[in-house]
């Protein structure tokens, strides 16, 4: 690895040797007395061609930088090698650079370490004229911030099989070219890469191949669960068409517990209201219910009240009502319009004040007594209080006895 705190270091070892100061050196390399400044404390490194006219000026080689001057049995030969390699892109020795790398007399992580120091159009240069280097995805991945889309797309292109490795495309799609990337979606369209490598392009996809996604669900090419996994980066419009299908029967109904969270509130009203037609099966509102407006799951719940909808229903739905709901089911049980027990089945999601206006109905006796026992666990100490003596005030008789 390069050491800017070494080199620096040894850059201003060469330049306090001559008894320069900072400005003069800037002077002899055409850039600012700032620049030297942060090379020699480390903070930033010059490029290759400053490096090798760094190198010129002091006599040097730019191996023997990149070393920081040590010699001798202490010299690393890597940076011996990345030295020789920077003096050649330097110097403009493009076919030589290359060559070192396809002999292998360098090696590419060299090229990798100086990528930063160089200009992206002089490693272009470099990486074009070694045709048929087997590169590795990580390489590329180590490559893509450096050379153009162009040229990183055909690197892609020369690697790519069902055995690419999804961390490594992930890191990759940042870079690529919208149009490699509406290749490798097709490439995945024709089974030639697994569908699992979808999610870590999709954030970089444009809607319109999104949305082309949706057509290849149920023609065998693409599952209802790969789509589910794009379904965050969909178009309302994809997601709406989506929705179609499964109303039309073209995609199974358990589908949509997937795409849920992500469709618009008009969309899921439309959709139960098929629902409580009758229209769709194997719709379970539940599950929709945490995305569902709150005026929508009341409508459901009230309409249940009426025997449209299973009363079972109502216990999947209360935890998603709100307090004025739930209050108004209370007194549709006064009313005798529901069933008593269902208090019971909501008694975790009533307020205190529900509870309290179900005690009232109970002594009121619009509400059987019974059900106060299945409410008990739910009753505070003052309502307890209140329910014994209410209770031993309506029978006194039996208060005198049991004493």
């Amino acid at each position: 690895m390069i050491d800017p705190k070494k080199t620096g270091a040894f850059i201003s070892q060469l330049r306090r040797q001559r008894d320069w100061t900072q400005s003069e050196l800037a002077e002899r390399l055409h850039v600012t007395p700032q620049a030297v400044s942060r090379w020699e404390t480390g903070e930033s490194f010059p490029d290759i061609t400053t490096l090798a006219e760094i190198a010129r000026v002091f006599r040097v080689s730019v191996d023997h930088l990149l070393n920081g001057g040590t010699g001798g049995l202490f010299r690393d030969r890597s940076r011996t090698v990345t030295g020789e390699l920077a003096q050649e892109i330097a110097e403009g020795n493009l076919d030589q650079a290359s060559k070192m790398l396809v002999e292998k007399k360098a090696d590419l992580q060299s090229l990798i370490e100086l990528a930063p120091l160089t200009r992206p159009s002089t490693m272009d240069a470099v990486v074009e004229k070694m045709k048929g280097f087997p590169f590795s995805m990580e390489q590329i991945v180590e490559l893509a911030p450096f050379i153009s889309q162009e040229l990183l797309s055909e690197l892609v292109e020369s690697v790519v099989d069902g055995k690419m490795d999804r961390e490594l495309l992930s890191d990759l799609a940042p870079f690529l070219s919208r149009e490699t990337l509406d290749n490798l979606v097709h490439r995945v369209v024709e089974g030639e890469i697994s569908p699992d490598f979808l999610m870590e392009l999709a954030p970089f996809l444009s809607k319109a191949t999104l949305d082309r996604l949706v057509e290849q669900v149920g023609e065998g090419r693409l599952s209802e669960e790969q789509l589910g996994d794009l379904a965050p980066f969909l178009s309302k419009e994809a997601l709406d068409a989506l929705v179609d299908r499964v109303l039309k029967g073209e995609i199974q109904a358990e589908f949509l517990s997937e795409l849920a969270p992500f469709l618009s509130a008009e969309t899921l009203d439309r959709l139960v209201d098929r629902v409580r037609e009758g229209s769709v099966e194997k719709v379970h509102i539940e599950e929709l219910a945490p995305f569902l407006r709150p005026e929508t799951l009341e409508r459901l719940v009230f309409e249940a009240t009426d025997g449209k909808i299973d009363l079972r229903l109502l216990e999947e739905l209360a935890p998603f009502l709100r307090r004025e709901a739930l209050e108004r089911l209370v007194d549709r049980v006064s009313e005798e319009a529901l069933d008593a027990n269902i208090l019971v089945e909501l008694a975790p999601f009533l307020s205190q004040s529900a509870l309290q206006k179900i005690l009232g109905h109970v002594a009121e006796g619009t509400i059987s007594a019974e059900v106060v026992v299945g409410l008990a666990p739910f009753l505070d100490k003052t309502m307890l209080t209140e329910l014994i003596r209410n209770s031993i005030r309506a029978h006194p008789a039996a208060g005198h006895e049991s004493a």
